[in-house]
């Protein structure tokens, strides 16, 4: 099991889709960010595509995150969410 930690910016981004979207658009992303915690807490840096570095995507319709996992500079067993976008 992993700790998931969304980073200031990614929770802004959140925030900011969030408010942009009518209640229905709302439910739908709150489901998604949901079961992307979910698989993130289960499968940590084994969950998405690479990127560069320790970075990695990975998408819940309509939703996406870059996230970081296996940092030496985090602690063991962190992933950390650094960008959310919607598509």
């Amino acid at each position: 099991m992993f700790a998931v930690s969304w980073t200031d910016g990614a929770l802004d981004e959140l925030a900011d889709a969030f408010v942009q979207t009518d209640a229905s658009g709302r439910s739908v992303i709150e489901n998604a960010v949901t079961k992307l915690n979910a698989h993130l807490a289960a499968y940590g840096g084994n969950l998405g595509e690479s990127r560069s570095g320790y970075r990695r995507i990975t998408f819940e319709s309509p939703c996406a995150i870059m996230f970081t996992a296996g940092d030496p500079d985090d602690l063991a067993g962190l992933v950390r969410v650094i960008h959310f976008w919607t598509f």
